[in-house]
């Protein structure tokens, strides 16, 4: 016979197993899965970078879970180019059913990617492309988490006049929409502090052969260059700047893109050079030590540019997506968790302004050769909490 306080005991373990195992069912429900499409390019002349881009989004969410959650990641080639783009968005969005989308390498595909956005009321986080428009506060469903052109050069331009106490300059940029806000905001500044545009320089998109530009300046005009190119045109710069006497006496310096992905081809020739960055790997914080390690154990060697502002553009989409408990039916409600996001990056301290562009800092580094002969970035100063419309009122901090 079970005794009366025997009956209770099983009672109480049974409904203690029902809570348990019930409590145990509720949690393991099938999460709530959330579909992101990435629009990089994988063919054409941006594939390299596209596909660096995809590999630090891909090492972000491979190791970053959220709870609740499955993070599915469709990927989509632009080849650079911005019909294919719009036409492989149309797809993810209307065909795969993504509920946002990430990504973009150049400028000429993010103003109409931009634009579909709104269209479509699809959330972008464009990742890399530095047009401005995109996020000029007429855009309410994209954000940027890199820096946007110019950026990085209005405060390089005031730099070089105030610290490096340069007064005379020539620009050397591309002649397309990236060079033209990137030399302009470099020179904007650097005239407000004093400094002097002395000639502009603007070979055609891709040119490699610069000695019909470089021996247009006056070598006894300027003690400063501006560049702005890109790849195998900015290795050519560097060695035909060499090759035409005008350094190592003149200072060169750049926004961080000049030498993305290229450095290490660059050898002396860029020796000296001084650069405005969103990150470089010599950056001293936790967050960014994690990266490194992370990049270095699953895919090995040392990270760049291109595969950090990806892996920075998948966490701040990991944590809005967190914020609403991966409920994306409510666009506004993700926009708002967006841009609401504060945290420390590997890049440092990161945040958004009300138009939806990043805020963060900019890294004033000089390139140096290390005690192997290779050329490292070695951070000079930091300017802090860069915005879209920055101007020199903080102090740099070493």
């Amino acid at each position: 016979m079970i005794s009366g306080r025997q009956r209770l005991s099983v009672m109480l373990l049974l409904f203690s197993l029902l809570f348990v195992f019930g409590g145990a069912i509720v949690s393991g429900q099938e999460p709530i899965t959330v579909k992101v499409g990435v629009l990089n390019p994988t063919t054409g002349g941006f594939a390299i970078f596209g596909e660096q881009a995809n590999q630090g989004i891909q090492l972000y969410f491979d190791n970053h879970a959220i709870d609740g959650v499955n993070v599915e990641l469709v990927f989509a080639d632009t080849a650079g180019d911005p019909q294919q783009a719009l036409e492989q968005a149309r797809r993810l969005v209307e065909q795969e059913q993504v509920d946002m989308l990430l990504g973009l390498i150049n400028s000429a595909v993010a103003v109409p990617l931009a634009q579909y956005a709104d269209e479509s009321e699809t959330p972008l986080i464009v990742s890399i492309a530095g047009a401005r428009a995109a996020t000029d506060g007429t855009h309410p469903y994209v954000v940027r988490t890199a820096l946007a052109n110019g950026q990085q050069d209005g405060p390089l331009g005031w730099y070089t006049a105030t610290q490096l106490e340069k007064k005379n300059a020539a620009l050397f940029a591309w002649d397309f929409i990236v060079g033209e806000e990137r030399a302009g905001a470099f020179a904007t500044a650097f005239t407000a502090a004093g400094g002097t545009i002395v000639t502009e320089q603007k070979p055609p998109l891709g040119t490699t052969d610069y000695g019909p530009f470089i021996s247009q300046v006056d070598p006894e005009s300027i003690d400063v260059a501006y560049a702005f190119f890109a790849g195998p045109g900015a290795i050519s710069f560097a060695q035909q700047m060499r090759d035409f006497g005008l350094t190592p006496d003149i200072q060169v310096v750049a926004p961080g893109y000049f030498t993305a992905g290229v450095l290490g081809a660059m050898g002396d020739t860029v020796e000296g050079l001084v650069q405005a960055d969103g990150w470089v790997p010599a950056l001293d914080n936790e967050e960014n030590t994690a990266f490194l390690e992370l990049f270095d154990s699953q895919v090995g060697g040392e990270a760049g540019v291109y595969v950090e502002e990806s892996y920075t553009a998948a966490e701040v989409a990991a944590r809005a997506i967190e914020a609403v408990g991966g409920d994306m039916s409510d666009k506004a409600a993700f926009m708002e968790a967006l841009l609401s996001l504060s945290f420390d990056s590997a890049a440092g301290p990161f945040s958004f302004d009300e138009t939806g562009q990043s805020v963060r800092n900019v890294y004033v580094t000089q390139v140096v050769m290390n005690d192997e002969g290779t050329s490292v970035q070695q951070v000079l100063d930091t300017i802090e909490a860069v915005g879209l419309n920055w101007e020199p009122e903080a102090e740099t901090s070493k």
